[in-house]
């Protein structure tokens, strides 16, 4: 086995999976590409832990993001119930004031 070739092979492999992840479109595989070179006595360790850390990463930001839609749904469950209460604030109004 040409060991090189072997080399610049996971290097692409790696490389592959970081661009679709940094471009924000990748998939499943992209992260289980990640994963599998991160098997430490199965790939070279500087190669394993480049992708152990790029995988870290990516579970980050996908917890990030995560987090940030929920945020997002409380967000709008809040501003849905504020609408609901002023257009009661204002239809009270207009039994009691109405306008004459």
């Amino acid at each position: 086995m040409d060991l090189e070739r072997y080399y610049l092979d996971l290097f692409e492999m790696l490389n592959s999976a970081c661009k679709n992840i940094a471009a924000g479109k990748y998939e499943k595989s992209d992260a289980d590409k990640l994963f599998e070179l991160a098997k430490k006595g199965r790939y070279p360790s500087f190669l394993a832990e480049l992708a152990e850390s790029f995988g870290m990463m990516l579970v980050k930001v996908e917890a990030r993001e995560f987090r940030l839609s929920q945020i997002i749904e409380e967000l709008e469950e809040a501003k849905a119930k504020l609408e609901a209460y002023s257009k009661g604030l204002e239809e009270h109004l207009e039994e009691c004031c109405p306008e004459g």
